[in-house]
């Protein structure tokens, strides 16, 4: 069982709207400023010209930000009718209450092994969906993770009378992952192998079992030795290990993750330059905290041969080119593309007209750090644009398709140790390692900061954060956050991250795929591992609170 998480972005969801008599400017907390847009303008019976939404800078969305709700269009009607901005911003229990949760499921897995394998599985799961009209479907990792010959799955969504769900970095698959492996700690213990050996045995395979097409790149075994040799797997001990108390148990686990990520058109960008040799890079997509501003700029920096403070990124206005929603882990896979095709232009634009100036080939010039650079000169960029007449250098650039027949995927592995007071219950996460594939890692710093925030998260979703509803009146008992316990920085343990690093070049043109969700999937699941190891007792339902780790310990006691 996994129980319902909610949403608790540090900014709730809100919006300011104003009304000039012709146009409508709606500045909202939002993941998809285009997606905001098409839904006020259907609401509100405006063309799309007569709607800019802008969102600059957000304080977190996680899926549940991927639309306007009735306070944007509340705030607008509002505006409309009384001629001057109005806002609407819900309040911390609105939120709770109104934007959206994570489905509790209820899983079923059989598991078969034979010789050290594993020959057939089967899952099949239930999704409270409250009043919403579709389920995050957990089968998803069963159905793709692993090599298996036999697989069968079934999905069934349950509607009750609370409040709807919404997506929720990576549906589905974290609620599945934690099943899954968990499932599969149990079948290796069962048959005497290493959970990791037993998964490697299942992760070879270079082609996706649902499509039978090729993995564009599938670095998953890299992950595993990595994460392996800075968690120190080889000192695991089948029943565990001492702790640093006697009433103390010490263990290790592990869990495998998959998630797409590989992005996808239409999404477009243009990259001009200004007559002070600096570039402005004009993007649809917004930034939604996750680093897109700086790595998008570092794309264009690069290609351009400019530093980096010599970028102006704008972006988060429907009046820039379309950009698509922050959701699916494919905004940088998206844009990125586009973004260093429109500065590839520009650069040849450029060297083109730099060589009319100077008089000289454009085959013998190139851009260095804000600078023409020819054999023994180097002129700055800001000297040559204002000798170019107010000349206006622009380049457009276009995310193509993704190639035919191949499977764009991101794979990863995280590493858990533990320690588990066997008296009160209560689980210590002593460290996290983390190992990502994700392709080309263009800003390591914000890279490492996204694994970060997403296991963090998904901690609370393994030990702390649980809805709890008045069964007889659906109504939210703990709608605020004293009572629904997310994560704060004195929970947060020692996290190793690490990267593959090996561009994905049959992706696209940047060989970056998204992070954005892969870091939450398989940390819960590496927990609930590393408590089994370390107790014997296994904890089936998430959250693995105090008072079900007992009952597990309990129940190992009994048998």
């Amino acid at each position: 069982r996994t129980s319902t998480q909610m949403h608790n972005a540090l900014e709730t969801h809100g919006a300011v709207a104003s009304w000039d008599g012709d146009r409508l400017t709606v500045w909202e907390s939002t993941q998809a400023v285009f997606g905001v847009r098409n839904m006020l303008k259907d609401a509100l019976k405006l063309q799309p010209t007569q709607v800019r939404v802008i969102c600059e800078y957000m304080g977190g969305g996680f899926g549940a930000k991927l639309g306007t709700y009735k306070y944007g269009v509340i705030a607008s009607l509002l505006s409309m009718r009384l001629g001057r901005p109005v806002r609407c911003v819900l309040t911390r229990r609105e939120e709770n209450l109104a934007a959206g949760n994570r489905s509790a499921t209820l899983q079923k897995l059989k598991l078969a092994g034979k010789d050290g394998r594993i020959v057939a599985l089967e899952h099949e799961s239930w999704s409270n969906s409250g009043q919403g009209r579709w389920a995050a479907n957990p089968t998803g990792p069963s159905n793709t993770l692993y090599d298996i010959a036999n697989v069968s799955s079934t999905a069934h969504r349950v509607t009750t009378n609370a409040g709807a769900l919404s997506a929720f970095r990576a549906p589905g698959y974290v609620e599945g992952t934690f099943a899954l492996e968990s499932a599969v700690d149990e079948l290796a213990v069962a048959m005497k192998v290493d959970p990791l050996t037993l998964r490697k045995r299942h992760a070879r395979s270079v082609t996706d079992p649902r499509t039978d097409n090729r993995y564009s790149l599938k670095r998953l075994l890299e992950c595993y030795a990595i994460g392996a040799h800075e968690i120190g797997w080889s000192k695991r001990r089948n029943a565990g290990m001492r702790g640093s108390q006697p009433h103390r148990r010490r263990g290790l686990g592990m869990a495998t993750q998959i998630w797409g990520g590989g992005g996808g058109p239409p999404a477009y960008a243009t990259v001009h330059i200004e007559t002070d040799g600096t570039a402005v890079l004009r993007v649809g997509v917004q930034d939604i905290g996750t680093g897109t501003r700086t790595a998008i700029a570092q794309v264009c920096a690069d290609e351009l041969g400019l530093q980096l403070d010599q970028v102006t990124v704008r972006l988060g206005d429907t009046d820039a080119p379309y950009g698509p929603g922050s959701g699916g882990s494919v905004t940088l896979a998206s844009i990125g593309p586009a973004v260093r095709i429109a500065a590839s232009e520009v650069r040849e634009k450029l060297l083109v007209a730099a060589g009319g100036i100077l008089e000289m080939p454009a085959s013998e010039l190139r851009i260095e750090r804000g600078s023409i650079v020819s054999k023994g000169a180097r002129t700055p960029l800001k000297e040559v644009m204002p000798k170019l007449d107010n000349s206006t250098i622009i380049g457009t650039g276009i995310r193509h398709p993704n190639p035919d027949k191949l499977a764009i995927k991101t794979f990863g592995a995280h590493f858990a140790q533990v320690e588990v007071d066997v008296r009160t219950g209560e689980i210590f996460v002593e460290k996290i390692v983390a190992v990502h594939d994700v392709g080309r890692i263009v800003n390591p710093l914000t890279a490492a900061s996204q694994v970060q925030g997403g296991i963090v998260q998904a901690l609370g979703f393994a030990l702390t954060e649980e809805r709890v509803v008045d069964r007889g009146l659906g109504r939210v008992m703990n709608a605020n956050l004293e009572w629904y316990e997310i994560p704060t920085s004195m929970d947060v343990p020692e996290i190793v991250v690490r990267f593959v690093d090996v561009p994905d070049r049959k992706a696209n043109n940047l060989g970056a795929k998204g992070l954005g969700e892969p870091p939450i999937i398989p940390t819960a699941a590496a927990v609930a591992n590393a408590v089994a190891n370390a107790t014997g007792a296994r904890v089936r339902h998430a959250p693995m609170t105090r008072a079900r780790v007992l009952k597990a310990l309990a129940m190992v006691e009994a048998s």
